[in-house]
């Protein structure tokens, strides 16, 4: 069970550097193509932290074609993880923990971010058995199938309301949306994170998804995802994802479309086609998370909703890393 507690750090004794403790709030501008992404990975035992600001406006491979990004590191760490204020620019506050914060950012070339971020639900404990039927065994086993293993000894998910403020180099844009954070705490050694998927998808506050997959980097489509964890929220009322079929299209290594079908614990079945909107790498510890915000379909109803697909860098190289000299001798075309 989640309370207001979680907000802050649960550094335990005997931690070394490799406990992190994370946000993630994504603030979508669905009308606008545009996705903020707002990240913090703090070390308490060195005293540091990661913040990345990052604003997509198309669909891309890279992040030279973004809108923007801040993305800097060694900051030092804030003493209260409820109450960030970062020399970056970025203030996270919990206002009414662990369900409503506000964050308000001031970077540069006139962008800034002022929204308040509020729960629609009470958190989803991916450890708790009363909020999935997967968070069973010991606790080592539990993170184990938790979706990002021993970084998540902790962590929960919730769906929100985002209103406020984005502006970008200038220009500035209203935000009233839905999306789903997160927030994490454990042993985040960075070459030690697996494959996984979070998926979101949003409707309206009366019906919105969130799964996370563990991903087979070696598995065709279809055959390379398998449920961790997931919820149905549906009237204000959060229901475990029972099972899962998946299959995702990619372009190289990043998601374009993806369609699902998810039956929840009282078995009700629903089935989900996305396509991405806008989208691009986001290059966090030893990964490359390919994030992109979605244009969701359920029947004749049309959602939005983030997809961020964690692929290990040491894996990628593994499988797909070359030499010029294996290059095909030839340009052909055809």
């Amino acid at each position: 069970m989640i309370t207001a507690r979680d907000v802050e750090y649960h550094t335990p004794p005997g931690a070394d550097h490799r406990w992190a403790e994370t946000y993630i709030f994504p603030i979508a501008i669905p009308e606008e193509h545009i996705l903020v992404m707002v990240y913090v990975a703090a070390r308490p035992k060195l005293g540091v932290m990661l913040n990345d600001i990052y604003i997509y406006g198309t669909l891309t491979d890279n992040r030279a074609e973004l809108l923007y990004v801040d993305s800097q590191v060694h900051l030092p760490a804030p003493t209260k993880l409820s109450e960030i204020d970062s020399p970056s620019g970025l203030r996270i506050r919990a206002v009414v923990p662990p369900r409503e914060f506000r964050i308000d950012y001031v970077g540069f070339d006139d962008t800034e971010i002022h929204v308040d971020w509020n729960g629609i639900m009470d958190p989803f404990d991916v450890h708790d058995i009363k909020h999935t039927p997967h968070a069973v065994g010991t606790h080592e086993e539990k993170m184990a199938k938790s979706g990002l293993a021993r970084a998540w000894n902790g962590h929960f998910d919730m769906t929100g309301r985002v209103r406020g403020t984005v502006k970008v180099r200038g220009k500035e844009f209203k935000v009233d949306s839905l999306e789903r954070m997160d927030h994490s705490w454990g042993e985040r050694g960075e070459n030690d994170l697996p494959a996984m998927d979070s998926i979101s998808a949003q409707f309206d506050e009366n019906l919105a998804f969130h799964l996370i997959t563990h991903v087979d980097m070696e598995a065709p489509s279809g055959r390379d995802q398998k449920l961790a964890h997931g919820y149905v929220l549906e009237n204000g009322k959060q229901y475990g994802v029972v099972t899962l079929e998946i299959s995702s299209v990619r372009l190289g290594v990043t998601v374009s479309s993806m369609s699902m079908t998810v039956t929840d614990v009282r078995g009700k079945v629903y089935q989900l086609h996305a396509m991405a909107d806008v989208g691009a790498p986001w290059n966090i510890y030893a990964t490359t998370c390919y994030t992109a915000l979605m244009r969701w379909t359920l029947g004749d109803r049309v959602g939005y909703g983030v997809v961020m697909e964690v692929l290990p860098i040491k894996t990628l190289t593994k499988l797909r890393g070359r030499r010029a000299q294996a290059w095909p001798a030839a340009i052909t075309t055809g």
